[in-house]
């Protein structure tokens, strides 16, 4: 044997000696009892470690130590205590080896206490004591969190990693006994028809494999365990759930479904529609009483179930001492559901649809005395009283069920699929207020032309300038005319007086709403429509720019109609920009697809290379062979063309239809004057084919007369035919020039013929 094993005995062996004689141990000075106690805590680690190892290490045959090493630890820190008194505090060197071994002492007994309490828990579990166990748990959490801070040097990584999966594992087989027990204490049957049982069992008797349990396990059991171990909100939760949607909104939709209560000595039982409720017991009364009634049935089923939930679920149980936490979360989760659905469902259809009778809120107690019921159970606490804030406010209330059923009306009218037009502004039957001035009244008023037309019809070409503040004669869908009608009437359900503030502010915010329902409903709604059918476009820009006329002078008009604080915010400018995208939006992917159709139209063939019409100038044979085809392509693109305009000038106004039909005829007149330029000179029968070629392009002009006889007279349309094309077609002004070029060439050479 080495020196040192000799000398470690001795020390282990006086250790032992002066442990063992508590007299000798106190006789020892203070730098004696600190080694001896050094010594003993070491002796402590090795014989927890080999007791960890034992019990919790998988795959061992035989258990090398079975002795709990709790007790043996329990009695270093008697000794402990004792060194802490006789050590010197001015002997520095010795109060550091003191908090050494306090640390080392503190890390064992936690390590004693987790293996002690690993060790019983599955008897613990086993016998029905799992609220001991869930103690047990918890507590082994909290000395395995603080292991985690504690120095390497102090405990062994590897015990510690090694209570750490038992602890997991022990959790586990604890958290499946509760389920067990959570699912035998609240069994709900419903077997798939009509009726729903739940039953409460006050205690079980027995585990999962029917092995009885030492001391059953109560109610209250359950929970203190749900709780040390944080799992009542699942569970909580599970049970809200089933309430909710297995009794309380069945009883709110239908208060004559039957309900019972039963209960015996260990348990306690309740279904619903046990027996089926006869349409005779339904009240034949007006639709307010029917509603009052309704809420008085709902007020007494609900706390037929509420005193269910107080007596039976938690059945034994202090809810004001012992589980609070559980119960107040049962019944935060199930308030916070049904409240909502409450308010929808009950106290917004008893809210008078007249403004003078709110008033009188009797009809309403039956609520009231609900939601009081929910705060007697202490289900719910004072600052929860939604219901009675609501009927305090029942002036909101009444604002915001106003403003739900007009902004519900506005949306079941947009999403119609009805696709009629009316004509609003100029002379249409829809007038703005801003139409009786014309800009070259100075502002004022205009006086009515011959025939009963307007000062607008009076002005003629100026119709088409941007400084005219009347809104243009077109074509707008009947949605966005009851829109604006809308805006119109619920801005004038406001009051004047300041009081009134909140509720002006109410109606506000359901016009913007109602505007932003357009925004939202239409494009989706017309989204095949807008890129296939021009009208559909066309009438959708329409309303966007009838919407932003509208928005721009909205909030002035109605100023006075505003309390003071709301005048100088309550405006719809904002509103505009996001129209004005809207209406962009609408048009712009149409015109692209309508380019695109025109000059496919003109063909995939030669006619669009350059240089190709020239190259066939000499040729006679191959041109006159083109030419048929060339001719019906050019048909066929202006006719897309002419479609298009024959809409357009139906529905838009007419600056837009002028500049929608110039931007399609840009494509077909570029196209052609293009290729005659290329044309350096050719004989008098090609220059005359050339121009028979173009025919349908140079009638294009006749949709720009057509368009200016809508506004003036016929000797004037003449006048601005020309102006009005070259002023919405950029090529006209070239496809002229080599017109009027193959018409000199023509008569050129005929005359030196």
């Amino acid at each position: 044997m080495s020196r040192n094993s000799r000398r470690y005995r001795r020390e282990a062996e006086a250790a032992a000696a002066a442990a063992n004689d508590p007299a000798d141990f106190e006789k020892r000075s203070g730098e004696e009892q600190l080694t001896v106690l050094e010594a003993l805590i070491e002796e402590a680690r090795t014989s927890t470690y080999e007791a960890i190892n034992s019990h919790h290490r998988d795959f061992l045959s035989i258990r090398l130590h079975g002795q709990d090493p709790l007790d043996e630890v329990a009695t270093l820190n008697d000794k402990y205590g004792l060194v802490q008194s006789t050590i010197d505090p001015s002997a520095h060197k010795s109060i550091e080896r003191l908090d050494a071994v306090g640390r080392a002492l503190r890390a064992i007994v936690r390590l004693a206490k987790i293996h002690a309490n690993l060790k019983d828990i599955d008897d613990q579990i086993l016998h029905g004591d799992v609220a001991v166990a869930a103690s047990s748990i918890a507590e082994i959490g909290e000395f395995l969190s603080e292991l985690e801070d504690d120095s390497p040097l102090l405990v062994d990584a590897q015990a510690v990693d090694l209570l750490q999966m038992q602890y997991l594992k022990k959790r586990s087989a604890l958290k499946a006994e509760l389920d067990y027990l959570m699912t035998e204490m609240y069994q709900i049957n419903d077997a798939g028809s009509s009726v729903v049982e739940m039953v409460v069992s006050y205690c079980v008797m027995s585990n999962y494999d029917d092995v009885p349990y030492e001391n059953p396990v109560m109610l209250g059991d359950l929970f203190f365990a749900l709780t040390n171990l944080d799992l009542y909100r699942d569970k909580m939760d599970l049970l809200a759930d089933a309430l909710i949607y297995r009794w309380f909104i069945p009883l709110l939709r239908n208060p004559n479904e039957s309900l019972a209560v039963s209960k015996v000595k260990l348990f306690a039982t309740i279904n619903i529609g046990a027996y089926t409720a006869s349409a005779n017991n339904r009240s034949n009364g007006n639709e307010a009483g029917v509603t009052q009634s309704h809420c008085a049935l709902v007020r007494d089923k609900w706390s037929t179930v509420l005193d269910f939930i107080r007596d039976e679920m938690f059945h034994d149980v202090s809810i004001d001492e012992d589980h609070t936490v559980v119960y107040e979360y049962l019944g935060s989760k199930l308030w916070t559901a049904l409240c909502p659905l409450l308010h929808e469902s009950l106290l917004v259809p008893l809210v008078p649809a007249d403004i003078d009778a709110i008033g009188d809120t009797q009809h309403m107690v039956p609520l009231l005395e609900l939601e009081e019921r929910w705060l007697e159970l202490g289900l719910i606490a004072d600052d929860q009283l939604s219901i009675k804030d609501s009927i305090r406010v029942l002036l909101q209330t009444y604002v915001s069920k106003r403003r739900r059923d007009l902004l519900t009306t506005v949306a079941s009218i947009l999403a119609t699929d009805d696709a009629n037009t009316v004509v609003v502004g100029g002379n249409g039957p829809v007038t703005d207020m801003l139409c009786d001035y014309a800009p070259s009244s100075g502002g004022k008023k205009g006086s009515s032309a011959k025939g009963g037309k307007g000062a607008l019809a009076s002005t003629g070409f100026d119709e088409d300038c941007d400084s005219s503040l009347a809104f243009p004669r077109c074509s707008i869908s009947v949605h966005a005319q009851t829109l604006v009608e809308f805006a119109r009437e619920t801005i004038g359900f406001t009051a004047s007086s300041d009081e009134e503030a909140k509720t002006a502010a109410l109606y506000f915010h359901a016009v913007r709403d109602a505007f932003a329902l357009y925004r939202c409903l239409m494009p989706c709604q017309w989204s095949a429509a807008l890129l296939a059918d021009p009208k559909r476009a066309f009438v959708m820009y329409n309303d966007c720019e009838f919407i932003c006329h509208h928005l721009s002078t909205l909030g002035f008009r109605y100023q006075e109609k505003w309390p003071h604080v709301l005048r100088a915010s309550a405006t719809f400018v904002d509103v505009i920009a996001a129209y004005r995208t809207l209406s962009k939006a609408c048009l712009s992917p149409l015109l692209t697809r309508l380019r695109t159709q025109i000059a496919q139209a003109l063909g995939p063939s030669e006619w669009l290379q350059p240089r190709w019409l020239s190259s066939m100038i000499g040729s006679g044979d191959t041109l006159d062979r083109c030419y048929e085809a060339c001719e019906a392509q050019l048909a066929l693109a202006c006719g897309i063309i002419g479609q298009v305009a024959h809409v357009g000038a139906a529905h838009l106004p007419r600056s837009m239809y002028l500049r929608v039909l110039g931007l399609l005829a840009d494509v077909a007149v570029g196209h052609v004057s293009r290729r005659f330029e290329e044309i350096g000179s050719a004989s008098d029968s090609t220059a005359r084919a050339l121009v028979r070629l173009a025919t349908p392009v140079a009638a294009l002009e006749d949709w720009f007369r057509s368009s200016t006889l809508n506004f003036t007279s016929l000797s004037d349309g003449a006048a601005h035919r020309g102006s009005l094309i070259s002023k919405y077609c950029k090529e006209w002004d070239s496809f002229q020039i080599q017109i009027s070029r193959l018409d000199k060439m023509a008569s050129h050479i005929s005359t030196i013929n």
